[in-house]
């Protein structure tokens, strides 16, 4: 393949020098300033200090003489009402830390009535940075630590206090200017009432909307929530205090000066006590004059509105884009502008009528793709331009108040969350949550085990090596400098690298059928490191050839990815990218903080179809009767609020999912299929994991689940309803992989008699993620028992696929949703990913940067079908893996050893120990009864519902033994091409 793009071959050769080890994945030191064009694992280039004189702060804690300890995601900025001074708020996984000696770093806990610390210690410290802005660029003056945080962050009118959300905690916290000039707590804090033990340093985290209704009542208890208070607004007078309550779908309206509660006011369509403004998620406050509120205006994330509020407790509905996020009032009050985080797009609202007269599209002129994300708005001082943070475009839009259009770009860090305006308009702040993860080849080891190449104890799990950074740009910026920023902008998102590929246009005519594999969490190096030929640090190979013999197998034959990666730092925002070539704001945002400072301290797992708990796929609350016992048709609260979480929406869903019209573009790729009139088949995605913890619901763990008729899988997505194969089990750590895969080998043999195979088939086989030891069927009770049992269910598929007439016109791509759970010597994120097919080059190793992006770009070139979003949109296929040759050789699996030997029961693969290829067993350090005493306490009932980091230190400890160093960095690695430079 001859790549004709410029910035594909710079693209290309800068990446290719990874394989190499010389170039680390990002070009910078990890959490530090980047210098030049840094690639990230979602395949786009960050330049963040491209605009002139402009200066990259990374927010330093000073905890470490590294940058281990910094904060990570930075959310909200706010400058004081003179415009002296900027705050900078965290929230996200800002946690588990210690000393270059070993040593936990913890904080202390304010008493929320004194202000005073406490006993109470916590591993958890979230940010807020004060930096002095009087000379323009930032200087820092101060750091607070809070323990747990979400978005929230406010000025009083008067400069002299400022408020922070406290998130699952379920107060806002409150620093007063003290005669030093340093901000320090100003107690009592303001409790709102919805957890109980609400004076305690730490809350319970158990209020929620849905506490104390019948349904959860039924459901055991499984619906409860926290309550999140999000976004927060002031009154002019400073006297009132409003609060968005995310998870209780309520504003809470304060007296700041006795900080008491006037009360909630919960949102419901007037007249029919029907929920409106779920998900409620940030706060704005027109006031009259004599200062008070004269209407408080909250988006809601889950029902594309605006809901306002007048005194007297009306409530307006104003339908607004997709995912409305945050909102910014103009100067004289007037307008209110709201940005639409799922449909790129800026509401304009008059707050005299609270109509929409307006809208603003931050798409480029002619290009149907979304994936900006945008996510903050800020004002020049003369109202004259707009800027918006565009966290999927890395970037912020420049836009013309006058006539509503985007003039320019400007390239930021990596995800960019909010943005200020300098008071004179010369400085333009904006943070990002995110730097590149770099390499992990300890993996976060913080014990003697880990001394070799973690001398310092560093935490390297993903969510914590990602460091966030306050970017300061001098303004105004010349028409020309925008031009050439907003092109270096296009470049670094892919823009200007869209083109037809031939080769691929072939193999259209000749693939017809798809098979996607999504599995969970494993690095490169824990698979492939023992790999011959690629590059591969065989020491850190925790499932090496003889526990993974088809693993190898698929890439020593069809094709060796050592340089692919994924670009989710954890499952909820690895499925989302996987599924739809991006993930949503709301998923960006509270993903890290479900991983990290709120863990399950209100945060409920909305990334695979469930909202709260409760699956929004069938309108009604109720499951087909015919294939599961009927559920709750109905939600109600203590108040007698009906219908809570009305209609199928999904919080986390992208815009136009579940829209099958054929003019709609984007939601999940298998929307795209089906509007292209492809056949789809789903297996085991978005299944609904809280019926396998309900008593009452969860299905019989069972072999051949279809002829016992007893099905498994409660589909949660309404256009996989009718697509899902019932009868093959979802994400369970109990259940066999092998078991899954029988059930899928019944329904293709069926499509094999038929002649009717889905073009699209959607699957995972999660025994890859590991867990419940001490229940798993089958004797599967350690990681590599289970690791094992997912090798070879897939070299079973390949095999069932390889020996069938589907075989030359089927191709079978098998990828990681996320790679956080293991240790890589070149990225965090570099992760194990196979293209196989009768079209696949043979025998080769392949260095080409691919991620996550391409194979989604492969598999709609394939099938023909529209992309789902910019990013995949602008990605490249997968060219370098494909030949216009055929080779229809069939496949046969090799079984793993360790199958063939107690405590595996005999029956799990047959006569394959006696008839097939078998690798030699493997001896275990630890048997099963290790590894459940181990992980007691583990709730393994849906992916990553753990503490993470600890349960990878506990995989290498019990697989490697605790005298086991980790090794050091891997060098003279092996180089690498960027790919072959053949036409094709």
């Amino acid at each position: 393949m001859r790549i004709r793009s410029r910035v594909i071959v710079a693209y290309c050769a800068m990446v290719a020098s990874l394989a190499a080890g010389t170039m680390p994945v990002s070009a910078q030191q990890v959490g530090g300033p980047p210098q030049g064009p840094a690639f990230i694992p979602s395949g786009q280039l960050i330049t963040a200090t491209a605009a002139p004189g402009s200066v990259y702060l990374p927010l330093s804690t000073g905890l470490r003489p590294d940058t281990s300890a910094d904060a990570a995601e930075a959310v909200t900025t706010a400058l004081s009402p003179d415009g002296t001074t900027l705050l900078v708020l965290t929230s996200g996984y800002n946690m588990d830390f210690s000393t270059t000696s070993g040593q936990p770093i913890t904080y202390p806990v304010l008493d929320p009535v004194t202000g005073k610390p406490t006993t109470t210690t916590t591993p958890k410290a979230e940010w807020v940075f004060v930096y002095d802005v009087r000379s323009g660029l930032p200087k820092k003056l101060q750091q607070i630590n809070i323990p747990n945080t979400y978005d929230g962050l406010v000025w009083d009118p008067s400069g002299s206090r400022f408020y922070v959300s406290g998130g699952g905690d379920d107060r806002v916290y409150v620093y007063k200017k003290g005669s030093g000039g340093a901000y320090a707590a100003d107690a009592p804090f303001i409790l709102l009432g919805h957890n109980s033990n609400q004076t305690a340093p730490i809350p319970k985290h158990d209020g929620g909307i849905l506490k104390n209704t019948p349904a959860n009542a039924a459901a055991g208890g499984a619906l409860a929530t926290g309550a999140i208070v999000a976004g927060l607004g002031v009154s002019r007078d400073g006297s009132q205090l409003f609060a968005a309550n995310m998870e209780d779908d309520s504003l809470s309206v304060v007296d700041t000066a006795k900080r008491t509660l006037f009360g909630d006011t919960a949102f419901t369509t007037p007249g029919s006590g029907r929920a409106v403004g779920e998900y409620p998620y940030d706060v704005a406050v027109v006031s009259g004059t004599n200062g008070k509120a004269a209407k408080v205006y909250v988006s809601s994330l889950r029902d594309d509105e605006v809901v306002s509020v007048a005194p007297n407790g009306r409530q307006t509905v104003i339908k607004v884009g997709s995912g409305p996020n945050r909102m910014l009032l103009n100067k004289n009050q007037s307008r209110l502008l709201v940005s639409n985080g799922n449909s790129d797009t800026i509401s304009v609202i008059d707050t005299a009528s609270d109509r929409v007269v307006g809208t603003v599209s931050l798409n480029r002129p002619g290009d149907p793709y979304l994936g900006a994300n945008p996510n903050s708005l800020a004002l020049s001082p003369d109202g004259g331009t707009l800027y918006v943070t565009l966290g999927g475009e890395n970037a912020v839009a420049v836009v013309d108040t006058a006539n509503g259009r985007v003039t320019g770009r400007i390239p930021t860090g990596w995800y960019p969350n909010s943005v200020s305006v300098a008071a004179n308009g010369k400085m333009l702040y904006v943070v990002s949550a995110k730097s590149d993860a770099g390499p992990n080849p300890a993996n976060g080891r913080t014990t003697s085990a880990g001394t070799a190449s973690n001398t310092t104890h560093r935490n390297e799990y993903d969510w914590a090596n990602e460091k966030a950074g306050l970017l300061a740009i001098p303004l105004p910026i010349s028409a020309g400098t925008l031009a050439n920023l907003s092109r270096t902008v296009d470049r670094n998102n892919g823009y200007t690298s869209r083109r037809s590929w031939p080769i691929m246009a072939f193999l259209h005519s000749k693939i017809t059928h798809v098979i996607y594999i999504v599995n969970e969490n494993r690095t490169y190096d824990q698979v492939l490191g023992d790999l011959p030929g690629a590059n591969g640090a065989p020491a850190l190979a925790l499932f090496p050839q003889p526990i993974s013999p088809n693993h190898h197998a698929f890439a020593s034959t069809f094709g060796t990815l050592d340089n692919f990666y994924d670009p989710g730092e954890s499952s909820g925002v690895g499925w989302n990218w996987s599924m739809e070539g991006y993930d949503t704001d709301y998923v960006e945002k509270n993903q890290s903080v479900d991983y990290g400072n709120g863990g399950d301290e209100g945060m409920t797992y909305d990334y695979q179809g469930t909202n709260r708990n409760l699956n929004v796929s069938f309108p009604e609350r109720a499951a087909n009767p015919s294939i599961f016992s009927e559920r709750l048709t109905s939600v109600l609260d203590p108040s007698g609020r009906s219908g809570i979480l009305p209609g199928t929406k999904d919080v986390g869903a992208p815009a136009y999912a579940n829209d099958e019209s054929p003019d709609a573009i984007g939601g999940y790729i298998f929307d795209s299929a089906l509007r292209a009139g492809k056949t789809i088949r789903n297996y085991g995605w978005q299944i609904d994991q809280t019926a396998y913890g309900t008593t009452a619901l969860n299905p019989k763990l069972i072999r051949h689940p279809y002829e016992n008729h007893a099905p498994q899988a409660p589909p949660q997505d309404t256009a996989l309803n009718n697509n899902t194969d019932i009868y093959y089990r979802g994400f369970d750590q109990n259940y066999p992989d092998q078991f899954r895969i029988e059930e899928w080998q019944r329904e293709f043999a069926q499509y094999v008699q038929n002649n009717n195979l889905p073009s699209l088939e959607m699957m995972t086989v999660p025994h890859d993620h590991f867990g419940s030891f001490g229940t798993a069927l089958e004797g599967l009770n350690t990681p590599t028992l289970q690791f094992a049992d997912n090798d070879y269910a897939l070299g079973e598929l390949v095999q069932t696929v390889s020996h069938s007439k589907y075989w030359a016109n089927t191709a079978i791509v098998i990828v990681e949703d996320d790679s956080q759970d293991g240790p890589d010597h070149v990225d965090a994120h570099r992760s194990t990913a196979f293209v196989i097919s009768a079209y696949s080059k043979r025998n080769q190793v392949v260095h080409t940067p691919y991620t996550t992006e391409n194979v989604l770009a492969t598999i709609e070139a394939l099938l023909g079908i529209r992309p789902v979003s910019f990013h995949d949109a602008n990605a490249m296929p997968m060219v370098d893996l494909f030949t216009t040759t055929p080779d229809l050789t069939a496949y046969d699996p090799t079984v793993p050893g360790v199958l063939c030997a107690a405590p595996v029961s005999p029956d799990l693969v047959g006569d394959a120990c006696k008839t097939g290829k078998v690798t030699a067993d493997v001896h275990e350090l630890h048997d099963g009864a290790w590894w459940a005493a181990q992980t007691v306490g583990y709730d393994f009932s849906r992916p990553d519902h753990i503490d993470s980091a600890a349960f990878n230190r506990l995989l290498w400890e019990g697989i490697k033994g605790d005298d086991a160093p980790m090794p050091d960095m891997i060098k003279n690695a092996p180089p690498a091409t960027g790919g072959d430079d053949d036409d094709n």
